[in-house]
Parts: C-alpha cells; sequence; structure tokens
C-alpha cells in the first residue's frame, strides 16, 4: 500500500465535536496516548509497526483505554477492546463500522479509519462524545496504524477521558 502521509483531513459531520489531526506528540493531553505514541514512533520507520511488535504486558497498566481494529470487506471491525473503552462507546468486540451505514457517526468512523490506512500515520481526536449515562464527557483518542495483514488494514487505538472531565 502506498502511503500519502500529507493527505488533507477532510470535513466529517457525523464526528461533530471532535478536533481531528495527524497526531503530534507535543499535541498529547494524557499519559496513555503519550506512551502508545512514543511506543509507535519509535517502531515506525520505513514500515509500519507490526501487531505482532506489541506487547500488552508493556502496557498492562493502560490495558483497558486500549482497542484493536481491522479492516473487512464492510468497513472496519472493533477486534479487541478494554474496559474502559467499553465503557466510553458502548461498543464490544464485533462491532463493526460501515461505509454503508445510515448513522453518520458509524460511517464517518469507518472513513476516518480508511484515511489513517491510506496516509500510514496516526490521527489524534479530541472533543466530546455524547452518553446516555452522563450525557457528554470530553476525551482523547488515537488511532495508529498496523502493518497490514493479509492485505487488511489495522490499528491500535487508545481513548482516554480528559482529567478536567473526569469525576463528572
Amino acid at each position: 500500500m502506498m502511503h500519502h502521509p500529507d493527505m488533507p483531513i477532510p470535513v466529517l459531520p457525523g464526528l461533530a465535536g471532535r478536533r481531528i489531526a495527524w497526531a503530534r506528540a507535543d499535541d498529547f493531553v494524557t499519559q496513555p496516548l503519550k506512551r502508545i505514541f512514543a511506543w509507535w514512533s519509535a517502531r515506525a520507520g520505513s514500515d509500519l509497526p507490526r501487531r505482532t511488535d506489541f506487547d500488552i504486558l508493556e502496557f498492562a497498566d493502560i490495558a483497558q483505554n486500549l482497542y484493536l481494529i481491522e479492516e473487512i470487506a464492510a468497513g472496519f471491525e472493533l477486534r479487541l477492546a478494554g474496559e474502559e473503552y467499553i465503557r466510553l462507546f458502548g461498543l464490544k468486540k464485533g462491532w463493526v463500522w460501515r461505509f454503508d451505514s445510515p448513522d453518520p457517526v458509524m460511517r464517518d468512523s469507518a472513513r476516518l479509519m480508511q484515511l489513517v490506512a491510506q496516509a500510514g500515520r496516526p490521527i489524534r481526536t479530541i472533543g466530546n462524545l455524547e452518553l446516555t449515562a452522563r450525557h457528554w464527557i470530553e476525551l482523547e483518542a488515537l488511532v495508529c496504524p498496523l502493518a497490514p495483514a493479509d492485505g487488511a488494514a489495522r490499528f491500535l487505538g487508545c481513548s482516554c477521558v480528559l482529567p478536567s472531565a473526569e469525576g463528572r
């Protein structure tokens, strides 16, 4: 796959309320995202890091914030999700973000992951997420591309509630 690291980020109306930008080390607010980005950056050279390069034991203390996504024909499937990710998003293993979803959030989430795969670089989002239990919560998320397996894009992600939003 040819990567295009300078691709512009399109407007994604389904993800309104979130600022979306290519990830840069100095922009992160939460420590778990800083650690995952540092891990990814240290291994990304001429090739993307592989899924097998990632040792969950090295990140056991933040495993609840991590998730793995893999490309499928219809979009992208959640392959693994930590407890905090499940609590925040209400999505569990097997969830699919579909390109043809009538839900603009799901459709634009699939488009965002496709963009990350094409660009071959991590993307950071920060902003509001609507929750049924607590209405709105502010969070920071990172999606890092991993080397494709059998032609399918893969991603390592991390999501955290912003410190200013904890306890609400």
